[in-house]
């Protein structure tokens, strides 16, 4: 029966993570393999018919159920509605267009595909949390969770949702609540590795500690994001994350008053600007305008502020994003101040505190009362400077509380925690990881050397097998039989002693040749043609009037210097006098070529006898033998020379038969 380990889910959730699944075949593989051979076992997996025991047809429907589960998440966690026209729906978030969102989640909400509904009730949070409507939100939270609880990918949306509440919670001024939440959806996105979740955490969080006047907790995360954005393509999200970056150099200039964080403001504050005017995002271009502003305002050119503002105040109108429009009239009162227009200063400054009563959130409202004592002191009107600094106190106290920013620490230690024994998990993992590879690593390598080793000897016995194959096959050895025989007629005849030595010499020589080539692998080409032709001579010899024979050498060709396999030509030529001769009525002819060929030599060993296409049933091993002879000559030679030697038998077009032979071009020097 087929275990698995206890802290895996598979057996009880039918859609596991991808992570768990992979587990579950590598254990199923290694099972598997300590039963019968690898191949033939995970073979069988895919495969029908089983009658192997420990339930094989088990082990299959898991396979394709989770197979399936892989298909099925994919389906589940996806949805083309929004996919085909996500650039328009965010398109129309980043705007605030009202009734292009209200009717986009509509449409995701209405569709038959769960994945879709899920994403539609996502964006009505975003929305409703941007336009600060929170009687809903709680509900609608609650919502996204339950339905997330359904979908494979849980990971992904439960850091959507974390970062959902800390957002609302930020803009509730639940600091304690959103920063739980915010260290969470972090602690997430990091794991799943998704850069821009990274990057909305860190502006949620950075936001956070800047309103707690914890500026140097934020300089850590605000440079993850500032890496992360770097390396990110530029699109219709990239606006909005340069404005946030803009907002940081402002705001720490303010505190350490160096030129730099202006300059660096500003760079982000015009890329913001340009992306906005690509994408065409009037929301992005309002908050560009206002970071622009500020720096004009810091760098005391405050008619270039003013000019600003009413860039500002343009796109306020025209985004309908009337949520900030106290900061327009807090930043313009305290131009007007700069400049000496009290009056007017003091009724922007009015205008603000009234808006921010309206729109903002405590924290606002604090700053600003903050702010607007500055400008009621430079007015003269010191009544309401005192009323606003009295408010602002009052608000502080409530919010930078001692105790809040114990809480707000304790999380970020919390987080510190876990990321840091992540990071010795992920270490300890690394280096178990490490071990095994190596591991892996020099098995694989011994497999590979035993089996280059097994190789070569397999390929060493082959040629020794050939060698000796070779050996035994240099003549035939009917022919020194019959040859003596012939010579054994002549000595009985006395007239033909003179013959009679001849042949025995060519004889004797035909012996010692056939048994040095034993140990030569290669003759020059002047040497196999003297040796052939004393053979053919002997044969003739043997078979008066049966036949005649050529032997020709391309001019070309260096007879002395260019050499060739020993007797490679010579078992054809046997083949051709012994049976391609036999029974005709005509007087045979061969032929026997060496010439130039490109860049090699190419024999060609000619006859007119028989040819291929006849009956004689003892005829046929001859051919055989002679064809295995060339074909072991052959790859000995290839083998060793890395050349492409081959050769051919093919039927004359009238009778015969032609053997081609194509070999590489060696030197004896």
């Amino acid at each position: 029966m087929l275990k698995f380990r206890k802290d895996d889910e598979t057996l009880i959730n039918p859609f596991p993570s991808l992570v768990k699944r992979i587990w579950v075949f590598v254990d199923l593989a290694l099972y598997l393999c300590m039963n019968k051979p690898c191949l033939a076992r995970l073979s069988a997996l895919f495969t029908t018919g089983y009658t192997v025991s420990y339930h094989p047809m088990r082990c299959f429907i898991l396979g394709f159920i989770l197979t399936f589960s892989s298909s099925l998440q994919a389906q589940n966690c996806q949805c083309d509605l929004f996919s085909t026209n996500q650039e328009t729906i965010e398109w129309a978030a980043e705007n605030m267009d009202t009734a292009a969102i209200q009717a986009w989640y509509q449409k995701l909400q209405n569709a038959p595909e769960p994945y879709c509904q899920f994403l539609g009730l996502s964006q009505e949070v975003q929305f409703l949390t941007r336009k600060r409507r929170f009687e809903r939100l709680p509900g609608l939270l609650a919502q996204l969770e339950k339905r997330s609880q359904s979908f494979p990918c849980k990971a992904s949306t439960a850091a959507d949702i974390a970062r959902f509440k800390a957002d609302y919670y930020q803009k509730l001024d639940s600091v304690e609540l959103a920063t739980q939440y915010v260290f969470e959806a972090l602690a997430l996105a990091e794991k799943a590795g998704d850069a821009e979740k990274i990057i909305a955490a860190t502006t949620i969080l950075s936001t956070i500690y800047y309103r707690q006047n914890q500026e140097i907790k934020a300089k850590p995360f605000i440079l993850k994001a500032l890496q992360l954005i770097e390396k990110q393509p530029e699109n219709h999200k990239t606006a909005a994350n340069c404005i946030w970056l803009g907002r940081i150099y402002e705001s720490d200039f303010a505190l350490l008053e160096n030129p730099k964080l202006l300059d660096s403001a500003e760079v982000f504050a015009n890329k913001a600007l340009r992306l906005a005017g690509q994408f065409q995002l009037d929301r992005q271009k309002q908050q560009a305008f206002e970071i622009k502003e500020a720096i004009a305002y810091h760098r005391g050119d405050f008619q270039q502020s003013l000019s600003w503002l009413d860039s500002t105040y343009f796109y306020i109108k025209k985004a309908g994003d009337f949520d900030r429009i106290h900061v327009y009239f807090l930043t313009k009162a305290s131009s007007l101040a700069e400049m000496g227009d009290f009056k007017t200063a003091s009724a922007h400054q009015d205008s603000a505190i009234f808006y921010a009563r309206k729109y903002s959130q405590p924290t606002f409202l604090a700053n600003i009362l903050k702010q607007a004592v500055e400008v009621f002191e430079m007015t003269g009107e010191t009544g309401k400077a005192l009323a606003c600094l009295k408010e602002s106190s009052a608000i502080s106290d409530s919010l930078f509380t001692a105790a809040r920013s114990k809480v707000i620490n304790e999380l970020e230690q919390k987080y510190q925690k876990v990321n840091d024994e992540n990071t010795i998990l992920n270490l300890s993992n690394q280096r178990k990881f490490l071990w095994i590879g190596l591991l892996s690593v020099a098995i694989l390598a011994m497999i590979v050397y035993y089996q280059y080793r097994r190789r070569l000897f397999k390929q060493k016995q082959e040629i020794l097998e050939i060698q000796q194959r070779l050996n035994r096959a240099r003549m035939n050895p009917h022919f020194f039989f019959n040859a003596l025989s012939s010579l054994q007629s002549f000595a009985v005849n006395e007239t033909d002693s003179i013959a009679l030595a001849e042949n025995l010499s060519k004889f004797s020589h035909i012996m010692r040749q056939t048994l040095e080539n034993t140990y030569r692998d290669y003759v020059t080409i002047k040497q196999e043609e003297d040796f052939l032709r004393e053979y053919l001579e002997l044969q003739q010899m043997r078979f008066p009037d049966k036949f005649d024979f050529t032997i020709h050498c391309d001019k070309n060709l260096d007879h002395d210097d260019l050499l060739v396999p020993s007797m490679i030509v010579q078992p054809f030529v046997e083949n051709s006098v012994e049976h391609g001769f036999s029974n005709i009525s005509y007087k045979g002819l061969l032929k026997i070529n060496f010439d130039l060929d490109n860049d090699g030599i190419l024999v060609t060993v000619y006859d007119n006898g028989r040819g291929l296409n006849y009956h004689t049933p003892t005829a046929k091993p001859y051919v055989s033998r002679a064809s295995q002879i060339i074909k072991d000559r052959i790859y000995l030679l290839n083998l060793k020379l890395k050349s492409n030697a081959t050769f051919s038998i093919t039927n004359n077009a009238d009778q015969g038969v032609t053997i081609t032979i194509k070999l590489p071009i060696i030197h004896e020097s």
